[in-house]
């Protein structure tokens, strides 16, 4: 006589945690998508009215960042609900930045939209560390994500590494090209050298993009490269900060001194044990 086989267990539901976390998120996303959508519509009018030089393209990089925010925002709502723990990862960092730099700056003291980000912040990052959501995005968990597949989750090192690095970038990319529109509209001949200052921070910025892309899809070139751009960050900051220290005038040699600690930070993340491993993967 046979014996009837057991029924499959039930999958699990997704969590309110998850749920209430993710809908925040996608509500994020929404208001981030509507600002880009204005900014975009504001700076073409301003092109149009202004100016329309050879730059005039440059004019879009800020709706443009804008714009790849909401982009990463969805797209991590959408891993969160699928069980991605670095999804989860990387919005508990980048709350927990955001909420200290609110707070830091009094922002978020401010009445309307000050008061709110803080709320929607703070639930997102309680909600994401209670222990259903971890649960959720921990494979060894019983109660995880059905949807949990078996791609290499990049450790919290990893995660952070490539979270400040595509910060840079586009900060770097804000910075430069916000130089170089200011340089095109004095028509000075006398600032080359802040030209060519802007020109290598855009340049630059591109080339970290491409090397976080390369990293993120474990290539060791990638890791070595950026290893090697952030020590000639960090050396460049402390030449700096002792030309400031013993010049004869009062340089500001203590922020180089202070800035020299992140890329600092970042080589040593990227040397360690868990980037090694996870650049070791791409032979797997």
């Amino acid at each position: 006589m046979d014996i009837a086989e057991p029924p499959p267990p039930p999958k699990p539901r997704t969590p309110a945690a998850v749920i209430t976390a993710v809908a925040l998120l996608w509500l994020l996303t929404v208001a981030t998508a509507w600002t880009a959508a204005i900014a975009t519509v504001a700076t073409a009018f301003e092109v149009t009215a202004r100016y329309a030089g050879p730059l005039s393209p440059l004019e879009f990089i800020e709706p443009l960042l804008i714009t790849a925010v909401a982009a990463l925002t969805g797209l991590l709502a959408a891993k969160v609900w699928s069980g991605r723990d670095w999804a989860r990862r990387t919005v508990v960092i980048v709350t927990t930045i955001a909420l200290t730099a609110a707070v830091l700056t009094r922002v978020g003291f401010m009445a309307g939209i000050g008061i709110a980000g803080i709320v929607v912040f703070t639930l997102v990052l309680l909600l994401l560390l209670l222990r259903p959501a971890r649960d959720w995005c921990d494979s060894e968990a019983p109660r995880h994500s059905p949807r949990i597949d078996k791609a290499a989750q990049p450790p919290y090192l990893v995660v952070a590494a490539l979270l400040i690095l595509w910060t840079a970038v586009g900060a770097s990319l804000y910075i430069g090209t916000s130089a170089l529109l200011g340089l095109a509209e004095d028509d000075a001949v006398s600032a080359d050298a802040m030209a060519w200052a802007a020109g290598a921070t855009v340049a630059l910025a591109v080339v970290h993009a491409a090397l976080n892309i390369a990293f993120s899809y474990h290539r060791n070139w990638a890791r070595w490269t950026t290893i090697a751009l952030t020590a000639a960050y960090a050396l460049w900051l402390v030449v700096a900060a002792v030309v400031d220290l013993f010049s004869e005038g009062t340089g500001p040699w203590l922020v180089p001194a202070l800035l020299c600690l992140i890329p600092l930070a970042l080589a040593w993340a990227l040397l360690n044990e868990e980037s090694r491993e996870w650049c070791r993967r791409e032979e797997a």
